[in-house]
């Protein structure tokens, strides 16, 4: 499994985590938490597939 994949996952288990919460607003803070944290890993991603095409080039 790769990175990106295993942050997937995580991405996918925040995202059912912040489903329960209530109410399903960003005026609630552990909802909006949840949001940054998926955003967060989402920029992780982007980056790591970045880097993967930079080395290909090389």
């Amino acid at each position: 499994m790769t990175d990106e994949q295993r942050l997937q996952q995580m991405i996918d288990e925040l995202r059912r985590m912040r489903e329960r919460c209530e109410p399903k607003s960003n005026q609630n803070p552990r909802y909006l938490r949840y949001s940054n944290a998926v955003s967060a890993l989402r920029w992780v991603i982007d980056d790591l597939a970045k880097e993967r095409a930079i080395n290909r080039e090389r």
